[in-house]
């Protein structure tokens, strides 16, 4: 090709090189602005559900920046409870610990980023799609990528804000596979070095994108015919970065699969033998098929005994079987003839295999979270399909293929609708109970988080006595009614003894929290919420031994050491109280409370200069606590 000779030659060049890049990036651009759209009413809605053990209860996420190097150094949830953790996702925290920096208590700066995360995917999910599949025309990937950007199936994980280790994990492992895709069949060039950092960043917001790393050799071998060997090579280099974050998760965790305890309230499969669980998983299998096929309706709880263990005499197993049989037979059959369906098959089915519980026993036995990567081979699918009937000569014109452009835009405007319809659900912890206690009322758990809600979002944000009164008795009915479902449900006899006690029904209270105990002696919060109620009945040496057996089991309860020093003071213990007092500083250092109390220590021990050097402190960090 020559060479321009002038100027006006040069920018003419220039000008047609690029004019296909920006119609590439219009085409990207559309699934992003789709997205953005669907989920912009989220912006304005509160924290929910997980956020509380991911962040606003989580002490070292809540010392913002300052907390970063410990999150690095302990399991996800090390700033919410003192338990052997079994999960390490430091990427996310440390977002979360960013973002209580830079807007403290805000979940609306939050949800925005969950947004752009999820548009920013979109973008990236274009680009690696139209890598794959050829440059020959961008309306396969834009149709895929539209059906992914919209799938309702995903409420939940843009939603929530603590899923942004999902969003996250997805950005990076996209840009990873798009990197290795850019090396070519290259021993080594710059693009290893971006695809190693960004399979990193991705295994430490979520370590399931290890099944991506298959993917990435299929894709080599689908799309740009490699050879078997240099497919290995170039796809092993993403076994570095894996093998990095393998090391730092077992050195934190103890091990690599970390020292946590799966209930088998979370996952119904623990303790199942025989063929019941691996029958019960398939039914589980099937109903993730359904759900990603036909999105309604959604719930984010699926717990006990929402779903039961069934056998082999189920008919819902064995349609399960044949489904995921057809798929597999229909992979294998169009491994050569038809490539991309094989490949979103065996996307599916590979992102999927984590979650199964077919071979192992994982932290749920359903959620909808859980296809948020598995549903791209869905939408793979789905697109190439739609696509593959309009297109002509390799070209997919909407205004020619009428059929299949109506037929796209009317699943998206209903995909659209239902996500737009189910984000309303998660405004807040209220909305999003009270919603799938219709479509979960079988599950305890989804009774016993309703009924907190109503204590805590109505109960005590109301003025008005009656009202309140009115938000307590509907509490207790809900936690009543997860009790009848799972008679020995810790929580829920704890959650009642509270509402008990917030009615002034103190004896109720304990004899609640006694049951509890019955139950089990490891519940931590009713020890101290036992030792609270103690203590205003001036029980102080009863309250101690519940608030020491409190932080025995969660050494970093704040609720505990507070009122344990507080107990001490008013025994006359003072070198104790002081104790427990510095304790909490130490735990939560903007906790104004705690210097106040102190130096309400140190003068009732008659220390006037060392109690003003607390309580200055504490009228620092909150002005109200200075005496008028």
């Amino acid at each position: 090709m020559a060479k321009p000779k002038n100027k006006k030659a040069k920018d003419k060049s220039k000008a047609k090189s690029s004019g296909p890049l920006k119609s590439i990036w219009l085409f990207a651009l559309i699934p992003a602005i789709a997205a953005i759209l669907a989920y912009a009413g989220t912006s304005n809605h509160g924290y929910v559900l997980d956020d509380s053990s991911a962040i606003t209860d989580n002490t070292v996420v809540k010392l913002g920046l300052d907390g970063v190097p410990t999150i690095w150094k302990t399991h996800y949830r090390y700033g919410y409870w003192s338990n052997a953790g079994s999960l390490y996702r430091p990427l996310a925290l440390t977002l979360f610990a960013w973002q209580w920096q830079m807007w403290p208590n805000d979940p609306g700066a939050a949800h925005v980023m969950n947004i752009l995360l999820y548009a920013i995917g979109c973008v990236v999910l274009f680009f690696l799609l139209h890598a794959w599949f050829g440059r020959g025309d961008p309306w396969l990937a834009t149709i895929i990528t539209l059906i992914f950007a919209l799938h309702p199936i995903h409420t939940e994980v843009v939603a929530n804000i603590k899923s942004a280790d999902e969003l996250l994990a997805f950005v990076f492992s996209g840009l990873a596979l798009l990197a290795l895709w850019k090396n070519g069949d290259r021993l080594f060039s710059p693009w290893i070095i971006a695809a190693l950092a960004s399979f990193f960043l991705a295994l430490a917001s979520k370590e399931s994108v290890v099944t991506l790393i298959p993917i990435a050799a299929l894709a080599n071998h689908f799309f740009k015919a490699m050879d078997w060997k240099k497919n290995l090579i170039t796809t092993a280099w993403l076994i570095l970065p894996l093998i990095a974050y393998l090391a730092l998760r077992s050195s934190v965790l103890g091990g690599l699969t970390g020292q946590g305890v799966i209930a088998s309230f979370d996952n119904i499969l623990v303790n199942v033998k025989g063929m019941d669980r691996y029958a019960s998983a398939l039914y589980l299998c099937g109903m993730y098929l359904m759900r990603l096929i036909l999105p309604h309706p959604l719930s984010h709880d699926y717990s006990k005994k929402q779903i039961e263990i069934v056998g082999f005499d189920d008919p819902m197993v064995w349609l399960a079987l044949l489904a995921y049989g057809a798929l597999a037979f229909l992979a294998v059959r169009t491994f050569r003839s038809k490539p991309i369906i094989s490949f979103a098959i065996l996307f599916f089915l590979l992102t999927f295999s984590l979650y199964s519980n077919l071979v192992l026993t994982i932290g749920t036995h359903f959620g909808e979270r859980l296809l948020f990567l598995p549903s791209v081979g869905f939408a793979i699918a789905v697109g190439w399909l739609i696509w593959k009937w309009g297109e002509q000569a390799g070209q997919f014109n909407p205004a020619k293929a009428v059929l299949p452009s109506a037929l796209l835009a009317v699943g998206l405007l209903a995909y659209g609708f239902k996500t737009v319809d189910r984000n309303a659900d998660w405004a807040s912890e209220v909305d999003l109970y009270e919603a799938d206690v219709i479509t979960s009322s079988k599950s305890a758990r989804v009774h016993h988080r309703l009924g907190m809600a109503y204590m805590k979002e109505k109960a005590l944000k109301t003025n008005n006595e009656q009202e309140r009164t009115a938000w307590l008795q509907k509490s207790m009915v809900e936690l009543k009614k997860a009790i009848e479902i799972m008679p020995k449900y810790t929580d829920a006899h704890s959650e009642l003894g509270i509402v008990y006690h917030r009615m002034g029904m103190r004896e109720e209270a304990l004899k609640q929290y006694e049951r509890t105990l019955e139950i089990s002696d490891l519940h931590y919060i009713t020890h101290s919420n036992m030792g609270s109620v103690l203590f205003e009945l001036g029980r102080y040496a009863e309250a101690v031994p519940h608030f020491e057996r409190a932080l025995e089991l969660h050494p970093r309860y704040q609720d505990a050491i507070g009122n344990l020093a507080s107990s001490y003071g008013m025994l006359g213990n003072f070198e104790k109280a002081i104790y427990w007092f510095k304790k909490g500083i130490e735990i939560a250092p903007s906790e104004a409370s705690y210097y106040y109390f102190l130096g309400i220590t140190y003068n009732n021990m008659g220390n006037p200069q060392e109690a003003k050097k607390w309580l200055d402190q504490a009228y620092q960090l909150n002005p109200s606590l200075r005496p008028k």
